[in-house]
């Protein structure tokens, strides 16, 4: 679950040449400024509150893509939503589910596995394998997350809700080497794949 003009401005002056007083003023304030503390420049990290809700659609797949109604299966799934720190954003996710001794399972996969095309084409590269979700604005910004547990309980036939932790393991743009964590509320159709998220936690960069 894809996310130009120009302005030229020209001015004609006549040259006047500076006073050499002036030119020596210009001379020492640039020194003054290249000789401050660029440490004190770097931006600092601040814990914030994260927040982010989507109207996700999945789809039911095998290893190589292909549609499927039998578990093992994949779901990966692309999303349109918003975010606090993007405002409008996408996001691209993807599970594994199986069945074990306690019923229906799912756990993260690769978000690359089926979506590492799409993220070329939005700029984002060197992705993790364990980063199964992603949420960006398309400009350069991402958040990356890490799915550390997750369960679905089907409620009726047309529906599933799943709870999930997961964990804030990187990013790009203002959300370079973020960390964090979160907590995922939502719920699926397993017929159709429609379902919708939301994300609450506390997010650092």
């Amino acid at each position: 679950m894809t996310i130009a003009g120009t302005v030229s401005i020209s001015s004609c002056s006549t040259i006047v040449e500076e006073p050499m007083q002036l030119q020596n003023a210009k001379e020492v304030s640039s020194e003054v400024l290249n000789s401050s503390d660029i440490k004190a420049r770097k931006k600092v990290a601040v814990e914030r509150n994260y927040f982010e809700k989507f109207s996700n659609q999945l789809m039911q797949v095998d290893e190589n893509g292909e549609p499927t109604q039998n578990i093992p299966a994949y779901f990966p799934g692309i999303g349109e939503g918003n975010s606090t720190h993007m405002g409008k954003a996408l996001t691209f996710l993807n599970q594994f589910a199986f069945f074990n001794e306690n019923g229906l399972n799912t756990i993260g996969a690769p978000v690359t596995q089926f979506y590492s095309e799409e993220l070329v084409e939005i700029g984002l590269i060197d992705i993790p394998d364990d980063v199964s979700s992603i949420t960006t604005d398309g400009k350069g910004n991402s958040v990356w997350f890490k799915n550390i547990e997750n369960i679905v309980t089907p409620v009726t036939e047309d529906k599933s809700d799943f709870v999930a932790k997961v964990e804030i393991i990187g990013g790009t743009g203002k959300f370079e080497n973020a960390t964090g964590d979160g907590i995922v509320v939502g719920f699926f159709n397993p017929n159709t794949g429609e379902g919708e998220s939301t994300i609450k936690g506390r997010i650092v960069y």
